[in-house]
C-alpha cells in the first residue's frame, strides 16, 4: 500500500509539473477566451467580465469577474450565455473541436434588452442556442416565431399522460 501511495504521489506531481510548465500556453489561451468573453458580456450588460486563474496545490481555479459584486438571477444567466456563447467562438478561433450546442433554461429571468442581446448573439455563433421560454416572458417586440422548434400548449403537449383512457 505505501509503494502503491508513493507510486501515485510521484504521478501526480509529474502531471502537476506537466501543469505548471504550460502555464504560459494556459495564461494566453485565457487571454484569447477573454477577447469574446468581455465583448459579448459588455454587449448585454455595458460591463466587461473576465475570466482568471488562480493557482492552487490541486491545479487552477477559474473565476469569472467584473466590478460588481454579486449580480442578480437574471444577469447571472446572461454571465453564461455570454461564456458559452464565446467559448464556441473561441473554440472556432482556434478550430479546436466542441459542442456548437448550448442549452438553457430559465432565461425569462433576463431582463427584456438583454434577452433581446442574446438571441443577435445567438444568431452569430457557429452553434444552435436552445431554450425552453413562456410565450409571455418573450418581450412583445420580438417575434419569436423564426427561431421555434417546437411549441406546445394545454391542448399541444410534449407527453400524454392516461389516466384510466382520459388523457391529463
Amino acid at each position: 500500500s505505501q509503494e502503491n501511495l508513493k507510486n501515485i504521489d510521484l504521478e501526480l506531481s509529474s502531471i502537476n509539473d506537466g501543469i505548471s510548465s504550460e502555464d504560459k500556453l494556459i495564461q494566453n489561451r485565457i487571454a484569447m477566451f477573454n477577447k469574446f468573453f468581455s465583448e459579448i458580456s459588455n454587449r448585454l450588460y455595458d460591463e466587461y467580465y473576465l475570466l482568471s486563474t488562480q493557482q492552487t496545490e490541486k491545479g487552477y481555479d477559474l473565476i469569472v469577474t467584473n466590478i460588481e459584486g454579486n449580480p442578480s438571477t437574471g444577469k447571472k444567466k446572461g454571465q453564461i450565455a455570454a461564456f458559452d456563447f464565446a467559448y464556441i467562438k473561441f473554440a472556432d478561433s482556434l478550430e479546436m473541436n466542441c459542442l456548437h450546442f448550448v442549452m438553457h433554461d430559465q432565461i425569462e429571468n433576463i431582463h427584456d434588452n438583454q434577452l433581446i442581446t442574446i438571441i443577435d448573439v445567438a444568431n452569430e455563433i457557429n452553434g444552435q442556442y436552445s431554450v425552453p421560454i413562456l410565450r409571455d416572458k418573450v418581450p412583445a417586440n420580438v417575434d419569436i416565431s423564426p427561431y421555434e422548434v417546437v411549441s406546445l400548449s394545454q391542448e399541444e403537449k410534449l407527453f400524454e399522460v392516461r389516466w384510466f383512457d382520459k388523457i391529463i
